[in-house]
């Protein structure tokens, strides 16, 4: 379980898209899943596609984390790319979103990691890469997303495809691309997080926790009990707000709600931070 989760959101999703990006969201690998992240053309083209590891991420024992490994052989799975067309969908412009934030880990080769988007104006990558270093420990690795950190890779206009986002990429490539170079690596990936500052303290909040995830009948929340807790608000994926309390209740009776996922939201010293849950 994460010791710590650093985000601060406002709850704007489009009705028309069963999930997208929102100002804080982060994947954490927690529920076991790999979380819509896929490599080459959907999960079942590659022969070593994105998997959940269950254990030993940025925390240690029982920290689940994403892993992706390229063969460096020509063919699916042999560059190092993933992508997700899921919840990293959507307007980054309109979230106010000025970072993607990660852990990241990379073994047998070095990696050079950008962000790569696809969308209403094309392809799009950053300019600058991130490199790790193979062989090091769990790295923080922040990678500004305004217009100005990206160059056209395939793509017309900048600024609209940040407006609206269809494809996300992790990649590793020496130049600013839409294809990840041909390497024989292991990225290990955790706490992908959609910033909306580039300094990592200034909305960081004490751990913060929802279980069990999936849920079907109560979840409990657990928080440092130091930190004084305003409110507590639960939205559905329209943005509507379904259960709201002043206090940190040790657990929330879910069983009448309709299947499917939730967003949580958590209000505490002026900050605010959120974290999805799925209603079984």
């Amino acid at each position: 379980m994460k010791t710590t989760l650093f985000f601060i959101f406002s709850v704007v999703i489009s009705t028309s898209v069963l999930a997208q990006v929102v100002a804080g969201q982060i994947d954490d690998f927690e529920n076991g899943t790999v979380q819509s992240w896929e490599e080459g053309g959907g999960i079942s083209s590659s022969p070593n596609p994105p998997v959940n590891i269950s254990t030993g991420g940025p925390n240690g024992a029982n920290d689940n984390f994403l892993r992706n490994v390229s063969s460096g052989s020509f063919g699916a799975g042999g560059k190092m790319v993933m992508f997700n067309q899921n919840q990293w969908a959507g307007n980054y412009t309109l979230q106010s979103i000025a970072a993607i934030k990660f852990k990241a880990k990379a073994s047998t080769n070095s990696l050079n990691l950008r962000i790569a988007f696809d969308g209403t104006g094309g392809r799009i990558c950053t300019t600058n890469a991130v490199v790790i270093t193979s062989g090091s420990s769990w790295t923080d690795v922040t990678i500004p997303i305004s217009a100005a950190n990206f160059t056209l890779v395939g793509g017309t206009n900048i600024s609209q495809t940040l407006q609206n986002v269809t494809t996300m990429r992790i990649l590793s490539n020496t130049t600013p691309a839409w294809e990840g170079e041909l390497v024989s690596a292991t990225l290990d990936v955790d706490v992908i997080e959609a910033a909306t500052t580039l300094s990592l303290d200034d909305f960081r909040l004490n751990e913060f926790s929802i279980s069990p995830n999936p849920a079907n009948a109560f979840i409990q929340l657990k928080i440092l009990p130091s930190v004084k807790v305003d409110n507590v608000a639960v939205f559905d994926l329209l943005g509507k707000q379904i259960y709201s309390s002043n206090a940190l209740e040790s657990q929330i009776d879910i069983s009448k709600w309709s299947k499917g996922m939730y967003i949580l939201k958590i209000s505490a010293n002026n900050f605010s931070k959120t974290k999805r849950f799925i209603k079984q």
